[in-house]
């Protein structure tokens, strides 16, 4: 006979990108349909959800230690549950070294976690008021409240999985093959965003320009269908691979008001020998012709990436390479990641490792060159006038986002004092300084 606790709420902590983000909120809408309930509170909780990340070393430590402090907060009427990628990598190992888990699942699975939760939790018991969580609001502790984001906006995801062969992603071995999510799906969840007061959705993938191969559709007809909804909004697109940027999705891109004239591309190196070893498609010439491109076609256009140093047999003169390649394009924004060595991947079986003291090492030399490079750039935003979202207001500062702004990831806009500027709307403003990696602005 099943033992049921008196409190029918969940608290879901949600580790990793944007796209587990995602996997949470349609966990707590499916958990919602149900009578189970989110709560800020993880004492109020009957069920702690950790959704985790095990991309790479650092994010796997996080969720380790998240899991390990969340489990002192277990008891008799508590539960704690773990999913996500790092359960789908090392589910036995996790059973083992943390027996505090009351049950674990990986990938893909919300019918069988909704379905634990309903036999746990105690069925047809209301919230008291003011303990529900509106799906709109949900709580995610390491992620801002928003429906899938922040108040204005939300992450959408249009795939799962991939198929390219990276030599240092572990994404395709947890979360399989490349799978489109269906048109219709997408736009309807467009549609419901919008219709819910989402003035910015974020398409994610691991690969967006990869979308509908698989279902006889292509992301610029995606991106069309989608800016025709009705409203005011924006649409942004991050992470895009740099050799499948067709002329169509460029065109769509560039014509396009509502999408946001930015693009994430992650090139991870620029030099032939590293991106070979990689299993990176293009090149050094490829990238910087592409680049080149986007900046004539596009006017104004922010380009975003990422790179990895320290990956195996990456040698001095490879990481000069790609110092001088950063000088040369002037990224608007870029991260930087050390080379994480990750069990099932072909580039954990290379020789010629590099060591974690020269890894930092090169991290901190290009970020600390991007610092000027941000400067340089954030500086021809000065004495021009744009529309942005604003996102925060109090009476001695205003946050705000320009189109060149991804959540989370870039800079803002900050205005100084008390400002009329409604949050989770646009407004026009004028940018009157730029910082390293911010810029000041004022109401226009």
């Amino acid at each position: 006979m099943t033992t049921h606790t008196q409190m029918p709420y969940v608290t879901l902590v949600t580790l990793g990108c944007p796209k587990n983000q995602v996997d949470s909120e349609h966990l707590l809408r499916a958990l919602h349909r149900e009578g189970i309930y989110n709560t800020d509170s993880v004492e109020d909780a009957g069920i702690i959800l950790v959704n985790t990340c095990g991309f790479i070393n650092d994010a796997k430590e996080e969720s380790i230690n998240e899991v390990i402090t969340l489990a002192q907060h277990k008891g008799a009427d508590r539960k704690l549950v773990v999913f996500g990628c790092l359960s789908q990598r090392y589910k036995d190992e996790l059973v083992k070294e943390l027996p505090e888990i009351d049950a674990i699942w990986g990938v893909d699975k919300t019918a069988e976690i909704v379905r634990y939760c309903k036999d746990t939790l105690s069925p047809g018991v209301r919230p008291a008021p003011g303990g529900q969580r509106p799906m709109a609001q949900f709580a995610s502790h390491t992620i801002p409240s928003g429906m899938t984001g922040g108040g204005l906006y939300a992450y959408i995801k249009i795939a799962e999985g991939c198929n390219r062969p990276c030599g240092y992603c572990v994404i395709p071995a947890i979360r399989g093959g490349f799978r489109s999510v269906p048109a219709a799906a997408v736009i309807a969840e467009a549609e419901a965003c919008v219709k819910a007061g989402k003035k910015e959705l974020i398409l994610v993938a691991q690969d967006l320009t990869y979308y509908g191969k698989d279902i006889g559709y292509d992301l610029p007809h995606l991106i069309c269908d989608i800016a025709a909804i009705s409203g005011d909004f924006w649409i942004r697109l991050l992470y895009l691979y740099p050799t499948s940027l067709s002329d169509a999705l460029l065109e769509v891109i560039s014509a396009q008001d509502k999408v946001c004239k930015y693009l994430d591309i992650p090139l991870q190196h620029s030099e032939d020998k590293v991106l070979r070893a990689m299993g990176r498609a293009g090149g050094r010439r490829y990238y910087a012709d592409l680049l080149r491109r986007l900046r004539r076609d596009i006017p104004d256009v922010a380009l975003r990436t990422t790179f990895i140093v320290g990956y195996p047999g990456e040698t001095q003169e490879d990481f000069n390479g790609l110092k001088a390649f950063v000088g040369e394009v002037g990224f608007d924004c870029l991260g930087v990641f050390a080379y994480s060595d990750e069990e099932g991947t072909a580039a954990y079986q290379l020789p010629d490792k590099v060591s974690e003291r020269i890894k930092k090492k090169r991290l901190d030399e290009l970020m600390s060159m991007q610092g000027q490079i941000s400067y340089e750039r954030n500086a021809r935003y000065v004495g021009r006038r744009f529309r942005a979202l604003i996102d925060e207001t109090t009476a001695e500062l205003t946050i705000a986002r320009l189109y060149c702004h991804a959540p989370e990831i870039d800079g803002s806009v900050l205005i100084r004092g008390q400002s009329p500027a409604k949050v989770d709307d646009f407004a026009d403003v004028e940018i009157t300084s730029a910082l390293q990696y911010d810029l000041v602005g004022c109401l226009a």
